[in-house]
């Protein structure tokens, strides 16, 4: 509550202003009207208060998703597919795409030293944080990009490959052209919030496509479950990993533009499906509807075999399944694993339709399981020495 004694001199001086010729007004008449003042301010905060809300009520829905079944790049389910969206941290995938490239032709080595400038120091959380002038090796570097999301380590590689992260961004997007990202404009290294970092769920689902078709023995990064770093041990943001069955990867992320975001592989047998959805109001909401969608894609998969005819959309859990219609996301919390409401459902969403855009192609089958397995427990050793970095690195190129 504003003092008696700032009103009046509010008061004065507004009246002063107004008029040369008006009477100076004692400060017993003044504050004998500051109820009234006060009266007047409380209702213009709250027309303020209602033209906010209303505004944000009239703000576009930002929830969208994509499914697409990898062997055959059959999109079995789709909604708002080519809107602009954020993309968050799923940023992090084009840079790490790019960095595989670099390892790949022999340009990045898996045990060279990524230095920390200091821009990639400024970058805002989440970041592992160390000082500027300290490097961490590419192996490390790409683990924790992976798990941890690590604004200031994504950088950091960024201007490893292209000597500033302006450079590498302008190599990002003409990547992002090459693969046939038509809607996606990248305007930083790690996704922290720009007007001009776009991107679609269907163009996010096409590079899913490619890191898995691409760099298959690179893959296996995205399903670290954890990562253990100077003694302290961190927890991928993706928490369907290990929870839902045949999940391995890819990448979540999360801004208060995006909402709450996740591009979702999935390999059960010799099927592989890809869920991209974004837009979401919270973390629960985002696993909750990826996991529908994943779930419903082998469901179909399964009932097609047995000659049924069935789509996604008949076998999620309820007409009003979330994934069914687009929603109003609710900007909330400041880092990826944070939760937020639930939020009112708006109008369904139109049906899904298949677009000819995802070229069919021969998937690459993932890693077996031990090797996984013995990738993982190199990342929970620590890496505490170059040669562990070293054997780890040859294990990888060896598969």
């Amino acid at each position: 509550m504003i003092p008696n004694e700032a009103f009046c001199l509010i008061v004065q001086g507004g009246m002063l202003a107004h008029s040369s010729s008006t009477p100076r007004m004692g400060k017993r008449a003044v504050i004998r009207l500051i109820p009234s003042i006060r009266r007047f301010l409380a209702l213009g905060l709250a027309v303020a208060s209602a033209l906010t809300v209303t505004a944000a009520s009239a703000e576009p829905p930002r929830y969208a998703a994509f499914l697409v079944d990898a062997n055959t790049r059959e999109v079995l389910y789709a909604n708002a597919p080519d809107e602009l969206r954020h993309p968050a941290s799923l940023t992090k995938m084009m840079t790490l795409y790019l960095v595989f490239d670099a390892l790949e032709s022999g340009r990045l080595k898996i045990t060279d030293p990524v230095p920390v400038s200091r821009h990639a120091a400024s970058m805002k959380p989440s970041r592992l944080g160390l000082a500027v002038g300290q490097s961490i090796s590419v192996d490390n570097a790409i683990s924790v990009v992976a798990v941890k999301s690590a604004n200031d380590i994504a950088v950091a590689l960024a201007e490893k490959l292209g000597g500033t992260e302006a450079n590498f961004v302008t190599m990002m997007n003409a990547k992002a052209q090459m693969l046939g990202m038509r809607n996606t404009h990248f305007a930083n290294a790690c996704g922290l919030t720009d007007p001009a970092n776009v991107t679609t769920a269907r163009d996010l689902a096409i590079l899913s496509l490619a890191l898995l078709h691409d760099h298959p023995r690179f893959y296996s990064y995205f399903g670290e479950r954890d990562f253990v770093w100077m003694r302290s041990t961190m927890i991928n943001h993706n928490h369907l990993l290990g929870k839902v069955i045949g999940v391995d990867g890819i990448k979540t992320g999360y801004t208060v533009d995006s909402g709450f975001t996740v591009a979702a592989s999935a390999q059960r047998g010799n099927r592989r499906l890809i869920a991209v959805v974004m837009g979401e109001p919270s973390l629960i909401a985002r696993n909750r509807d990826s996991t529908a969608l994943l779930e419903a894609g082998f469901s179909v998969l399964d009932r097609r075999g047995l000659g049924q005819a069935v789509t996604v959309a008949s076998v999620l859990p309820g007409v009003d399944h979330p994934a069914l219609r687009v929603e109003p996301a609710t900007e909330q919390g400041s880092d990826d694993g944070d939760d937020g409401p639930a939020v009112r459902p708006a109008a369904p969403a139109p049906k899904a339709r298949a677009h000819a855009r995802m070229k069919a192609a021969t998937p690459t089958r993932r890693h077996h399981e031990e090797k996984k397995k013995s990738s993982r427990a190199g990342h929970r050793s620590g890496k505490s020495s170059a040669k562990k970095t070293a054997a780890k690195a040859s294990h990888r190129h060896r598969h």
